[in-house]
């Protein structure tokens, strides 16, 4: 069957190399997409191990309109009852650019009138909308003329990790950070240092990473577990083998932050989950911290005077790069930030740059090799 694997803008050459890996065939990169064909144990494979996809998506229609009222009609034809099971509840997540919808609500307003009246003619009552939890979970693509309905396998979007119980303002998504890390091309081999750490999103990745434990090892509900051709005896056979690979980290993943709050909470989460002996906090700040690791990959996320102010920006960032080469030489430092003028304050020059997107900030993902012994011409004037 055709699969649609979800990302975020960035990250489709890694979701690519990461579906080839799982077996997938006819990979092919789109705009926050990946597509490909697998089978329905791969749709669970995928939602269960793949650090990058934000949605699995199954194509069930797809058709071209002329007016609004084409998609009642196309909608129509479309046996719900395969999907759907009598007693279930659904909802209908949606994107709809198209001049025929002056309202996006009224696309999924009319193809969720299908749903009700071919479930209504087949089981004789009408079928439930919950948009908090329903069983089954429909996408609505409209662009221009063309309509695709999908089968959402995922249900919750699969950045939720379920493993943090809170989190601290301006965190980074979760993707992203996992994207962020696999682009470094650290394994866990070699020690990781997250300066700025907040939450710690950008820990428990690299940890994930680094014991090889699938992204989605804490989290319980799928949307495709209420599918009526779902197996739970192979599901689980698939689970227990990702699960049975997982392994003792080789490297120390180090966290460094000076907010009080913020670190109290972020190893309160990994003493609930029994992580704390592989998790090494230190509460202080960046700039008062000295040991350097050596032969290690520093990933930084500081703040980028948008969400997260700091009074001085420029200065803030050359602080970085002059404790960086001043402390940490021998190590990689990767940086990601959305303000342009901040990254020529770092004073350093970058070895390979990458656009990524947290949330809606274009951001430049930058790398510096950090030389001990001679530095010559690896700082900017």
């Amino acid at each position: 069957m055709e699969i649609i694997v979800k990302t975020q803008a960035g990250l489709e050459p890694l979701l690519a190399g990461e579906l080839r890996e799982l077996n997938l065939t006819e990979v092919k990169e789109g705009r926050r997409m990946v597509s490909c064909e697998g089978d329905l144990e791969q749709v669970w494979e995928i939602n269960y191990k793949s650090r990058l996809a934000l949605k699995v998506l199954i194509p069930i229609a797809s058709f071209n309109i002329k007016q609004a009222q084409d998609l009642y009609k196309s909608g129509m034809e479309i046996p719900w009852q395969e999907w759907i099971r009598k007693g279930q509840t659904f909802s209908i997540k949606f994107t709809v650019n198209s001049p025929h919808f002056t309202n996006s609500l009224y696309g999924a307003q009319l193809l969720k009138d299908t749903v009700v009246d071919v479930l209504r003619e087949k089981y004789g009552e009408r079928p439930s909308v919950d948009r908090k939890r329903p069983d089954i979970v429909i996408d609505l693509h409209i662009y221009n003329d063309k309509c695709t309905v999908s089968m959402d396998s995922s249900g919750e979007p699969l950045f939720k990790r379920n493993y943090k119980n809170k989190a601290f303002k301006a965190p980074i998504n979760e993707i992203l950070a996992a994207g962020m890390i696999m682009l470094t091309g650290w394994d866990g081999s070699k020690d990781f240092l997250n300066p700025m750490c907040g939450s710690g999103t950008l820990l428990w990745e690299a940890l994930f990473i680094a014991e090889k434990r699938p992204p989605q090892f804490y989290r319980k509900h799928f949307a495709f577990k209420a599918w009526q051709n779902f197996d739970a005896n192979k599901y689980y056979e698939m689970k227990d083998a990702a699960d049975a690979e997982i392994r003792t980290p080789r490297g120390r993943i180090m966290g460094v932050d000076n907010h009080a709050i913020t670190m109290k909470m972020l190893r309160k989460n990994l003493r609930e989950l029994e992580l704390n002996d592989y998790i090494h906090t230190s509460m202080i700040d960046f700039f008062d911290y000295t040991i350097n690791p050596g032969d290690a990959t520093i990933v930084i996320n500081p703040p980028y005077d948008e969400r997260l102010k700091v009074h001085d920006v420029q200065s803030f960032y050359k602080a970085i790069g002059d404790h960086l080469k001043t402390n940490f030489q021998g190590n990689t430092a990767w940086i990601i930030t959305s303000n342009p003028e901040a990254i020529k304050s770092i004073g350093l020059k970058p070895t390979e740059k990458y656009t990524l997107y947290n949330g809606p900030l274009e951001c430049k993902y930058l790398k510096f090799d950090l030389f001990s012994g001679s530095r010559k011409d690896q700082f900017t004037d």
